[in-house]
């Protein structure tokens, strides 16, 4: 039931929704406000993996659903987390240059990758469960 209500979706809906969520929270100088939560020391790194990894894995997804839920090779996996990693280097860069606040980090790039490869490794190992043979 799930699959086919997804399946009615535009096929870059997912990815496309995901990273305007990223780059608003990345590239507004406080996205959020006074209502922005106070957690423990370095809790952006993990955030920064969560965005890149749920980025990924709204990739695989759409791509997923344009094949009819056919597994995907390896290589289009890797593909989607090294994209997505690319995009949160850029995000890095921009931040610098735009020079309202944000800081440059390659802290917050592993992140991003480190979260990428985690989905795409996770994603590797359990497609099997939802595709079509």
């Amino acid at each position: 039931m799930l699959r086919k209500q997804i399946s009615a979706l535009p096929p870059w809906l997912l990815t496309a929704l995901t990273l305007a969520l990223i780059l608003w929270l990345t590239l507004s100088p406080d996205p959020l406000g006074d209502d922005a939560p106070r957690l423990f020391p370095g809790a952006d790194k993990v955030v920064h993996a969560l965005m890149f990894g749920f980025l990924t894995v709204m990739m695989l997804l759409d791509r997923q659903r344009r094949r009819g839920w056919k597994v995907l090779p390896p290589v289009a996996v890797w593909c989607a987390a090294l994209l997505s990693a690319s995009v949160g280097i850029a995000i890095e860069f921009a931040q610098r240059a735009m020079e309202m606040g944000r800081g440059f980090e390659v802290a917050d790039m592993a992140a991003d990758a480190a979260g990428a490869c985690i989905c795409a490794v996770m994603w590797l190992l359990l497609q099997r469960r939802w595709t079509k043979p």
